[in-house]
């Protein structure tokens, strides 16, 4: 059965008639609602001309409700209880589905899926689903609770940035690697070091700016996808930039060694949630990965 809203009285007077049914008072429900005593009053008043029936009367500071407000007031607590109950149960049933992540393939693959078992430990059962896009996604339009990115402290946007809450992480360095052999053959100079050149590269290239580099003079090595970089760097290709923490293993491995830049370069790790409610293990999970920073 359809409802002809246009029959329904406004939802703001049927909660002042239920607040005030429920509190005895005037005065009970508009503290209850947090409005004043004369709004309240307003709202129930206007009920009763809408409906062309007496609901209340008052005896002193008291409203004792007739038999018609008694009838209205049993079946408007009956039916916010429902919403309410109902609205309980789609927000856990929102909340305590798996979360879901969006990071950089390097995020997921250097550090965060290496460590996901102790995530686990700390909290059993959780259910994490993790999608690894170099780009930054939409995360209302693509359903995402979570976003774990670097970015350059001048870059603020994203899509849908305007519905979004920003947690900051950790502020880190963004450094030059290259393969030993490379810094041999060419020295240990960013300006004179072959460059990997690959699809995606605004951001890279205002980095590689901030860090004093005339991109426009450096030598390039074009390979196409970023998927490639780090075997690139790793077979001694070229050099790229890399921020200071993904590249820690490659380091301690003697893979690649750090090439310094004219001028320090730095970026910000964020967490990026919905505004609103949040996943229940949105915060936890983006608190657990700061540690890993």
């Amino acid at each position: 059965m359809s409802v002809d809203w246009r029959k329904i009285p406004s939802l703001t007077a049927l909660r002042a008639f239920d607040a005030t049914a429920r509190e005895g008072s005037f005065a009970g429900a508009a503290r209850a609602l947090n409005v004043t005593h004369a709004a309240v009053a307003q709202q129930v008043r206007g009920l009763e001309q809408e409906l062309g029936v007496g609901l209340a009367t008052r005896q002193g500071r008291q409203v004792v409700l007739t038999a018609a407000g008694q009838q209205l007031a049993s079946t408007l607590a009956n039916a916010f209880e429902r919403i309410g109950d109902q609205i309980e149960r789609t927000r856990l049933g929102a909340r305590s589905r798996g979360l879901r992540v969006t990071c950089s393939p390097f995020m997921a693959e250097r550090i965060i899926m290496p460590n996901l078992k102790d995530f686990w430990l700390l909290n059993p059962g959780a259910e994490i689903s993790l999608s690894p896009t170099r780009d930054y996604a939409d995360l209302a339009a693509e359903g995402f609770d979570l976003g774990i990115r670097s970015r350059h402290p001048d870059l603020r946007d994203q899509p849908g940035s305007n519905d979004l809450r920003t947690i900051h992480l950790k502020k880190v360095q963004v450094v030059g690697i290259a393969a030993p052999e490379l810094v041999e053959k060419h020295g240990a100079s960013s300006a004179d070091m072959p460059w990997l050149w690959h699809d995606g590269m605004d951001l890279k290239l205002k980095m590689m700016r901030t860090g004093g580099l005339d991109v426009d003079k450096l030598r390039r090595v074009p390979i196409g996808s970023p998927n490639l970089l780090l075997e690139a760097v790793r077979g001694g290709i070229g050099m790229s930039l890399f921020t200071e923490t993904l590249a820690q293993e490659e380091f301690s491995a003697g893979r690649v060694v750090k090439i310094d830049t004219p001028q320090p370069i730095f970026a910000d790790y964020v967490a990026v949630l919905p505004k609103g409610q949040s996943h229940v293990l949105a915060e936890t999970f983006a608190e657990w990965v700061r540690t890993l920073l």
